[in-house]
């Protein structure tokens, strides 16, 4: 990942926030394995339970989005992942692109974060790739389980095949996303690398999400993506074992849309 500069207006207050981030930045990589654990507080922000998600689709969102962005307006979105311990809120924020790499929900320092885009990314999720980032964290048992950690589950075939879709909760829409493929990538910043403007070079990346060349992958059978039709999102974290030069990558393709109330 990288990090914007900061603008000539950017707000004091995040200069010194900044700075933390440059400072962890060269350590992404290693994910922070032996930090321990800050403090996480706020019950209206912190994870839901999944028994508290309605059956899909719905026109019922059972995220209190007003209720979370009176708190944290960068909060933009909710992930949940069956399966997995991913069902957390998603935030943007659009003055340093990687806050959330060493601040909370809550937007206290911590090397926990939290699940976030870069404002390169729309939060509507219309792009044609959308990256959203998270932490794996290697050594710390007690961190494990947290933040995109077990996404790894996906390395697991059986898992895989078992575990098909994702959720994305946006203020006015469900969106229920296709696991297409989990692979290990190179670490390159996505969406610096490649003008996901031009389709014929949105179809050559799709064309690739659907036929890894990765040693660690698993593909659901008969995949193809569309440019101009499909738009996918790829959720982006450290290898386990940790790799300073390659990122593991859950990739879903929108597949239903749905308004709620």
């Amino acid at each position: 990942m990288t990090i914007s500069p900061l603008s000539p207006a950017t707000p004091k207050k995040y200069v010194a926030h900044l700075a933390a981030v440059l400072a962890l930045t060269a350590t992404l990589a290693l994910c922070l394995a032996g930090c321990s654990p800050a403090s996480v507080q706020g019950p209206s922000i912190d994870s839901l339970d999944a028994n508290d998600l309605p059956a899909l689709p719905s026109d019922k969102n059972p995220i209190d989005f007003a209720a979370l962005q009176e708190e944290n307006s960068d909060v933009c979105a909710w992930i949940y992942i069956p399966g997995t311990e991913v069902n957390l809120p998603v935030l943007q924020n659009r003055i340093a692109d990687n806050y959330y790499l060493v601040h909370d929900v809550h937007g206290n320092e911590s090397e926990l974060g939290a699940i976030y885009s870069q404002s390169i990314n729309s939060t509507d999720f219309t792009d044609p790739v959308t990256v959203l980032y998270g932490h794996t964290f290697e050594v710390n048992q007690s961190w494990r389980d947290k933040m995109f950690g077990t996404l790894h589950n996906f390395e697991d075939a059986e898992f895989f095949d078992s575990h098909p879709n994702f959720y994305i909760y946006t203020p006015t829409q469900i969106l229920t996303y296709e696991i297409a493929s989990a692979y290990e990538y190179d670490n390159r910043h996505i969406m610096n690398s490649f003008d996901f403007s031009d389709p014929a070079v949105v179809q050559e990346y799709y064309d690739y999400v659907v036929n890894p060349d990765s040693m660690v992958k698993n593909v659901r059978e008969g995949e193809q993506l569309v440019a101009g039709e499909d738009s996918i999102i790829q959720l982006s974290t450290c290898t386990r074992p940790a790799n300073d030069a390659a990122r593991y990558l859950v990739t879903g393709v929108l597949v239903n849309e749905q308004s709620t109330e």
